[in-house]
């Protein structure tokens, strides 16, 4: 069944021109520290009436200057037609299959056929998610010959620790990502690491100790992106804020930014606790120094390509590959990441369930970063469906005569896919629906997965419902989020639609405007609570 789609790409980056450094978008679920060295910041947005886009100024320390951003921020939609055929049996999502130029997502992907046969079932049927984007020639191009290159190294990144005592170095040039907080982070940081490994001409190997295997399929033919075994959890513990390999951070210097380290390898630390001098990361200087640095060891929990478009030397590589910036992590997500058999399961078995037989779904995402439940939040939900008309209103005291005698209903109407740690809005949202029929007379299903009470993350169980969460909440045809989530923010970036955003209340009351249609406004509360943190 297929289900009719309307969507655009997702807000993923704003335009601007800034001195590098840049703190990139910090959009996760921590508090941003405070930067010291921030001398001014000036936003000034200008809406414009079809583009609506804004630029943001900010000086930092250093002194070059990227060019200004292009204009346009909205891309023209690309519909890639497909073709449905019989669905073999297995987990796959019900009659949602397509030609092999479809599987591909118009070339983003590696064919099917250079996978090893029957491993990854989400892999192979890919059709489930419509594809409105048409990724560049250059970046398909870059991403074949990144496959071959990261064949031929990753098999000689297990020589890591022979190379370093005999201080010689290979043709081969690694970025290594760190796994750190929740799995809306991971995921966000993950694409960011990839993107860097593509500009740097490098190849992404992953920390398993997060359970990133038992989460996603390998995204590259015929070879992992698993780091060896040889890189024992100890080794990476090791790499944190006292590390002497940290970048811009020499040991027993009074400003860690005098000179910089010609170690065999860099840790880079881009957290919610970086500093200036981590920042500093983003500076001219620091990538011609890192070039000569065959192996940089990446710990972050943010979405940092906003960043890497103030790299002058990044730029016109990023202009080739995504001629639409916005839909960057769109098209980044979903060449890396596909759910495992194990968490493909659990999706399928979900969506056969309770969501396959209704003409719409509706993703709804709830997080409040409260122990206890809030009635205003609930109250904020509902209004925001009912004002914007995103579910049809009920009818309260009113019977209508039944169409359909018995226990036997329509299988059309809308799903509403809730996720969250609580179940209190689920609850609330179910019994404002059962309280009497909807207006149009039109059914209206509720079904939340799980409701765990608290995050636990790097707990197995756990993260796989996390992920089946966020790749259900893709397939949403309406998306309502709440601010502040990276969670939301995956999902919302997977589907490559524009959620509606809830704002986060202050003083346990409801603000006036319940949410908005996502324009800038997911980009605009990153940089908002970025500002409020530095108390400014």
């Amino acid at each position: 069944m297929e289900l009719p789609r309307s969507r655009r790409p997702s807000q993923s980056l704003v335009g601007g021109k800034t001195e590098c450094g840049l703190p990139y978008a910090s959009v996760g679920n921590e508090k941003r520290s405070r930067t010291p060295v921030v001398l001014s910041c000036m936003i000034i947005l200008a809406l414009v009436a079809s583009s609506l886009y804004y630029d943001l100024f900010l000086s930092f320390v250093c002194d070059s200057q990227s060019d200004k951003s292009p204009d346009g921020l909205f891309g023209v939609e690309a519909h890639i037609s497909s073709t449905s055929v019989a669905a073999r049996s297995g987990n796959v999502l019900p009659e949602r299959t397509s030609s092999i130029e479809d599987r591909t997502l118009a070339g983003l992907l590696p064919d099917p056929s250079e996978f090893e046969p029957d491993v990854c079932a989400s892999r192979n049927h890919q059709p489930h998610r419509k594809n409105y984007f048409q990724p560049s020639k250059e970046l398909i191009s870059r991403l074949r010959r990144y496959e071959v290159r990261h064949r031929e190294c990753a098999s000689q990144a297990r020589n890591f620790f022979r190379t370093q005592k005999r201080g010689k170095k290979g043709d081969c040039r690694y970025v290594v990502w760190i796994g750190y907080s929740g799995l809306g982070n991971r995921l966000m940081s993950l694409s960011s690491a990839f993107l860097y490994a593509l500009l740097t001409d490098r190849i992404l190997l992953v920390d398993g100790t997060k359970h990133i295997g038992d989460l996603l399929c390998e995204p590259i033919p015929k070879a992992s992106w698993l780091l060896p075994p040889e890189f024992t959890v100890e080794w990476l513990q090791a790499l944190n804020e006292s590390s002497p390999q940290r970048f811009r951070h020499l040991p027993n210097s009074t400003d860690g930014g005098g000179k910089l380290q010609t170690a065999d390898f860099s840790y880079v630390q881009l957290t919610h606790t970086s500093d200036h001098r981590d920042e500093s990361f983003f500076c001219d200087e620091s990538q011609d120094h890192l070039e000569s640095v065959p192996w940089v060891f990446m710990k972050t929990n943010n979405y940092l390509p906003p960043a890497y478009y103030f790299v002058s030397k990044f730029s016109a590589d990023l202009a080739a590959l995504f001629p639409d910036r916005e839909v960057l992590f769109h098209v980044l997500g979903n060449y890396l990441f596909h759910p495992s058999d194990m968490a493909w399961e659990w999706i399928t078995r979900f969506y056969r369930s309770y969501l396959s037989d209704r003409d719409r779904l509706v993703g709804i995402q709830i997080r409040t970063f409260h122990d206890s439940p809030l009635p205003h939040f609930a109250e904020q939900l509902q209004q925001c469906i009912l004002n914007n008309d995103l579910l049809p209103k009920v009818v309260a005291g009113s019977v209508p005569k039944p169409q359909i005698s018995g226990l036997r209903g329509p299988k059309n109407g809308t799903t509403v896919l809730m996720t969250g740690l609580d179940s209190y809005y689920f609850d609330n949202l179910r019994d404002y629906f059962l309280s009497g029929p909807t207006e149009s007379g039109e059914i209206v299903a509720i079904h939340q997965p799980s409701h765990e009470g608290y995050q636990q993350t790097d707990i197995i169980s756990h993260d796989l419902k996390a992920w089946a969460e966020i790749y259900l909440l893709s397939l949403s045809d309406t998306l309502i989020t709440s601010g502040w989530s990276t969670f939301g923010y995956s999902a919302q970036s997977l589907a490559g639609i524009r959620p509606w955003i809830l704002f986060r209340a202050t003083d346990d009351k409801m603000p006036d405007t319940p949410c908005v249609r996502a324009t800038l406004a997911k980009t605009l509360l990153g940089v908002r609570n970025w500002l409020m943190s530095l108390h400014l």
